[in-house]
C-alpha cells in the first residue's frame, strides 16, 4: 500500500492509502466527496459512488443476460445464430420469472387421466 497526506481547502488533513503508485482518488484542483476520520492518526476515504445502472438494467437482469449469451454461445456455429438463441433463452427465462408461484394452490382439473 502506497501512503498519502491528504489535505483539503477546508483544513483538514488526513492519511490515504493506496493500491497503487498514482492514486486518481484525490486530484490537485479536483472536488471530491470524502469521509474524515479523526484521531491521533487521521484518515480520509473517498465516497464511493455506485454507477446508475440503465432503465431497465437491474443487476440481476444483465447476470441473466450474460448467461444466456454464454449458453447460447456454447450450442451455435456463428455469433449470429448465439445472439437468437441467447434473445430466446432470455425471454423464456424472464417468462417464467413473472408466473405466478403454484405453491399452495389446488391443482387444475382437466380431462387428462394423470
Amino acid at each position: 500500500m502506497y501512503k498519502y497526506e491528504i489535505s483539503f481547502d477546508n483544513s483538514d488533513v488526513g492519511e490515504y492509502s493506496s493500491k497503487s503508485v498514482e492514486q486518481t482518488k484525490f486530484v490537485i484542483g479536483q472536488e471530491v466527496e470524502y469521509t474524515y476520520t479523526g484521531g491521533k492518526f487521521p484518515k480520509v476515504k473517498p465516497v464511493y459512488i455506485a454507477p446508475v445502472e440503465g432503465p431497465g438494467q437491474s443487476r440481476e437482469d444483465l447476470i441473466i443476460r450474460q448467461s444466456c449469451i454464454k449458453a447460447a454461445a456454447e450450442i451455435s456455429s456463428n455469433p449470429e445464430s448465439a445472439i437468437k438463441a441467447a434473445a430466446l433463452f432470455y425471454a423464456w427465462v424472464k417468462q417464467e420469472q413473472t408466473k405466478p408461484s403454484r405453491n399452495g394452490q389446488k391443482k387444475e382439473k382437466t380431462d387428462l387421466p394423470f
